[in-house]
């Protein structure tokens, strides 16, 4: 029986896959974004438009995601909620104002907004494992159920956007946890947390954009073009294809007390091997130096993804086939062959 699903995030990779994930499997669905700019963004996708949703798929306009009130309208008859739409941590953004409050607020204004719409019957919220793992990664196992202690008080200032992301993600998650426990809501919510997301981005409609809006694969482009991000990046990978196929999934379950409610994916990867990866699957371009090897720190964790891994019915997707793709991709948009 096809749902009505009310995404957030739409303009981004995780998001958008669950779009189009969501349109493939016969779904409603009703996509928030900020202008109708944004909205035209999403209908005049080509991998949209070639899924010819028609009435299936329509916008929401919120100029202020924030705001008091502001998804009251959008969840009216909607019965899932698949929210993926918290800022990422862009080096030029204040980490206050741009990353932590909307972060928590966006997810909490939604919440309530929920409360209100007797239809909701499921909440997802998109986390990340940082928010398991905290500011300093444990030399222990985390899992999607690990919660880390909030500070006391919580910080009103940040260094840096990756604290502030760090931080949000933590009261986030934290918040979510409360509300179900003080307010019995008529729906169920669940996360799904997953580590960094790598994999072909639809989005992306030209070469340029493969390096400058491409959310997390702008990591991976600087492995495969020589160069090297400005930070350490944890060793938690996931597959987007894996990330949008486990939403829905999540979206549908009815978890009982007993069974888990949030899910991580996150699978141990090391980065050094990406140009290994890119020169096995494509020797000409390397040689024609379209691909040259960059340097990615790995920040060595250890979470345990096996739910998910059950939840999706075998093996997470592998971590050379993410390279692979975003590599092929990049050769497609620049109009060279792929062998």
């Amino acid at each position: 029986m096809a749902a009505t699903i009310l995404i957030t995030g739409s303009t981004g990779l995780i998001g958008f896959s669950i779009l189009l994930a969501a349109l493939d499997a016969g779904h409603n669905v009703r996509y928030t974004v900020r202008s109708e700019e944004k909205a035209k963004v999403v209908s005049s996708n080509p991998a949209v438009q070639k899924r010819a949703p028609g009435e299936r798929l329509s916008p929401v306009i919120i100029p202020d995601l924030a705001a008091d009130g502001a998804f009251d309208s959008a969840v009216q008859g909607i019965t899932h909620i698949i929210h993926a739409g918290s800022p990422v941590p862009v080096p030029t953004y204040d980490p206050n104002t741009q990353i932590y409050q909307p972060t928590v607020n966006i997810s909490k204004g939604l919440l309530a907004s929920a409360l209100k719409a007797p239809s909701v019957k499921r909440v997802i919220i998109t986390s990340s494992i940082v928010a398991n793992l905290g500011p300093v990664p444990p030399p222990a196992t985390v899992s999607a159920t690990t919660r880390v202690p909030l500070p006391n008080p919580i910080p009103s200032t940040f260094s840096n956007v990756f604290e502030a992301y760090v931080m949000g993600k933590i009261v986030e998650l934290r918040n979510s946890d409360e509300l179900v426990e003080t307010q019995n809501p008529h729906f169920t919510v669940s996360h799904v947390v997953p580590g960094y997301v790598f994999g072909r981005n639809e989005l992306v409609l030209d070469a340029d954009m493969m390096h400058t809006q491409n959310s997390s694969n702008n990591f991976l482009m600087l492995g495969l073009q020589g160069g090297e991000p400005p930070f350490p990046v944890h060793g938690g990978f996931a597959h987007i294809d894996d990330v949008a196929d486990a939403h829905l999934r999540v979206a549908f379950l009815d978890p009982k007390p007993d069974e888990p409610k949030d899910f991580g994916i996150a699978a141990k990867v090391n980065y050094d091997n990406i140009f290994d990866y890119v020169a096995r699957a494509f020797p000409k371009a390397v040689e024609e130096g379209i691909f040259k090897k960059g340097k990615i720190q790995t920040i060595p964790i250890n979470y345990d993804s096996s739910d998910v891994e059950k939840l999706l019915g075998g093996k997470l997707r592998t971590f050379e086939s993410a390279v692979v793709d975003v590599a092929a991709q990049y050769l497609e948009k620049l109009g060279k062959e792929k062998a």
